[in-house]
This record gives C-alpha cells, sequence and structure tokens, in this order.
C-alpha cells in the first residue's frame, strides 16, 4: 500500500496498481520509497484526492487504448458510462480534478477531463467561454486585431 495525505491533512492508503497510474505517484514509489512517511500532495484537497484515486481503482487494470478524439467528442457510446457518471460534476469540481489529474500524470484522467471539457465548450462563443470559466479578456485593441489577421491568415 502507498501512503498519501492530501493538502489539508487527509491519509489514504491506496493500493500500487491504483497508485502508479499516477506517474508522479510512482516515480516517488520507485526511486525513494514511500515505506514509512505518507507521499504529501501539498497541491491537491482531500476531496478531490479521494475523487481521482476513486478513479484509478476503477481503471487500474484497464488496457489504453489509443482513441480518435474527434470520435470520443462525438459518440457518447464511446465512453463509458461509468466515465460520464463520474465527471458529471460542477464545473469548479471538474476543474480541480482536472488540475489534480494534470499533477499527478494520471493521462487517462486528463484526457478524459478535456474531453469532456471541450464537449461543453464546444458550441459557445468566446464570450460565453469566459463568462462561464471567468477568464479576463485583457487583450488590448491592437493584440485582438493582430490576432484576428493571424486567424484570417490561415484560413
Amino acid at each position: 500500500m502507498i501512503r498519501l495525505e492530501s493538502s489539508d491533512g487527509r491519509l489514504f492508503a491506496v493500493d500500487q496498481d491504483s497508485a502508479y497510474m499516477s506517474s508522479l505517484l510512482k516515480n516517488i514509489d520507485q526511486d525513494l520509497g514511500t515505506d514509512i512517511n505518507p507521499i504529501l500532495l501539498s497541491n491537491v484537497t482531500g476531496t478531490i484526492l479521494a475523487r481521482v484515486l476513486e478513479y484509478c481503482m476503477h481503471h487500474r487494470d484497464d488496457v489504453r487504448l489509443d482513441k480518435d478524439v474527434e470520435d470520443l467528442l462525438q459518440d457518447d457510446n464511446q465512453v463509458e458510462a461509468w466515465d460520464r457518471q463520474f465527471m458529471n460534476v460542477d464545473d469548479s469540481t471538474m476543474l480541480q480534478i482536472l488540475y489534480a489529474a494534470d499533477y499527478l500524470g494520471v493521462e487517462p484522467l486528463v484526457d478524459l477531463g478535456c474531453m469532456f471539457i471541450a464537449r461543453i465548450i464546444r458550441d459557445m462563443s468566446v464570450d460565453e467561454i469566459r463568462l462561464r470559466y471567468g477568464v479576463v479578456d485583457d487583450f488590448t485593441d491592437a493584440q485582438r486585431q493582430q490576432i484576428q489577421l493571424e486567424v484570417d491568415f490561415s484560413k
């Protein structure tokens, strides 16, 4: 068992196969060992770490297949029902799971999170995306014109 400690002090014990879905945890365990002290994950809260570990435990025995992202975006049947339910969370939780998965190096969860966010924003305007995710538009008019020229040029 590999022991983990979240940023808010919650302790977790996870089996090696599940933990090794995380490249960070695998590298730490293989390089330093984790026999005595838990691995401190100062960037991940207990609530989010529990969710990431739930994903890892569910998928620990999966064989990773490279699927076409376009197919996954278009066809809900390509995504396991369990994964759809797992990602059925509010925007804030989804982003926290994605940040944690990226920090921990859980690539399949990063891919899943990105796919779900892409599904959400694919039919939104730039202004709708900014409003939903609190993105500040800090471009000057000159920068906006330059970007528009580059976009027009690439077509």
